[in-house]
């Protein structure tokens, strides 16, 4: 997991080819005006999920992970807290959808860390994340980039 703010993100784009340009369509994008749906990207592999979300409490939030793809993660309007477990330590599956390359696990989350406008969270796929866990609502983005 890696947890920075925006204008950081040069630091990480030599970890993924498509980083680049993910970063640069969310510096370069008034978000605000993004309306929720996925944004598909012809000849990249990568899209973007734009969602409006009213958060959860903590105790209904269960750790996620993904094989295919990864996660960055970025409010565009509220905060949120994301829980995080390695997934070394989830032991227990709750449920899975393999066509949605995603899993949930029964284990409760480490750590929590907080995003707000301007901060981002990459997940890997070692990474489980329970994302949305607040009050109120919230707008983010979530790009998945194919591994």
């Amino acid at each position: 997991m890696i947890l920075d703010t925006i204008e950081n993100y040069r630091s990480y784009i030599q970890l993924h080819p498509a980083f680049e340009r993910v970063f640069e369509y969310l510096c370069n994008t008034d978000l605000s005006k993004v309306a929720p749906g996925r944004i598909e990207f012809e000849g990249e592999s990568f899209y973007i999920n734009v969602d409006e979300n009213t958060l959860r409490k903590e105790e209904e939030a269960y750790p996620e992970a993904h094989d295919k793809y990864i996660d960055i993660q970025m409010p565009v309007c509220g905060t949120e807290r994301i829980g995080y477990i390695p997934r070394s330590e989830c032991k227990t599956i709750r449920s899975e959808d393999s066509a949605k390359d995603i899993v949930f696990y029964n284990e409760k989350p480490a750590q929590f860390i907080t995003l707000s406008p301007g901060k981002f969270a990459l997940f890997f796929p070692q990474d489980a994340h329970a994302p949305v866990i607040g009050e109120g609502r919230i707008k983010k983005v979530v790009a998945k980039v194919k591994i």
